[in-house]
């Protein structure tokens, strides 16, 4: 799948400072001509600066309620943090006419340079008919959501095995290597066939909500709807790093 850049709306601001000039008057009575407005120079636009995103892993099934499913793998191709990733899909029939489209955001609320993060693009309950489609990649750069999220969570000892009650589950533990507590804790579970292909995603949470310094927390993630054989899955972790500066 070609990377797809994502350009962010480009802003124009244009302030404009009006003003009226008071007549004056010395014998005889002369009126002054008017005053006229003077703008103040435009500014020229920036244009922010373009995302690049890269898809992988892309797959496509029908689940067993009907349900249209798009799963795919995104990567953070740039140089800075971004955060509110967004893929879209777009249905075409055979004229290049918009059947139908649909969004879904990654599972992960910020990418660093080079990471990655499932997205799952769901047409609920509903399989249409299309000839083409298109995957659109949004996203913008990271403001101070990078800064809140706790940087020595590791997933450790993690298995992955068929569930009893589910179709697939994994297990494993969240270790906090880090000297600040971590909190709302979250696991992203991106599974894979044999030739790389996004087959399954899941998330879960730790055994519990807070893990302190030095300490780490159980975790099972339960993997609900399968699109063909697991032959692996990746595991990663999201947390809050916890303020006490209040």
């Amino acid at each position: 799948m070609p990377r797809r850049p994502v350009t962010a709306l480009i802003l124009f601001v244009v302030a404009v400072i009006s003003g009226c000039g008071n007549a004056s008057t010395t014998p005889p009575v002369t009126p002054s001509p008017p005053a006229t407005a003077t703008p103040a120079p435009e500014p020229s636009s920036t244009p922010a600066p373009s995302l690049t995103f890269d898809i992988s892993g892309l797959n496509l099934y029908e689940d067993p309620v009907g349900s249209l499913r798009f799963l795919l793998e995104v990567r953070n191709m740039n140089d800075s943090d971004v955060e509110g990733v967004k893929a879209t899909v777009v249905l075409q029939d055979a004229e290049g006419q918009i059947v139908d489209s649909r969004s879904g955001h990654a599972r992960l609320d910020a990418l660093g340079p080079g990471d990655t993060a499932p997205v799952i693009v769901v047409f609920f309950l509903w399989a249409p008919q299309f000839f083409a489609y298109e995957v659109h990649i949004d996203g913008r750069q990271s403001d101070y959501l990078a800064g809140l999220l706790h940087p020595h969570l590791q997933v450790i000892d993690e298995v992955g095995r068929v569930g009893q009650w589910v179709p697939y589950e994994v297990l494993g533990r969240v270790h906090n290597a880090g000297d600040t507590d971590a909190e709302c804790v979250n696991l992203v579970v991106t599974c894979y066939d044999m030739d790389g292909k996004v087959v399954a995603v899941g998330s879960g949470r730790p055994a519990e909500r807070t893990i302190s310094a030095g300490n780490s927390s159980d975790f099972l993630v339960s993997i609900g709807a399968v699109a063909d054989e697991i032959a692996n899955c990746k595991v990663q972790v999201e947390g809050l790093t916890v303020d006490y500066s209040d």
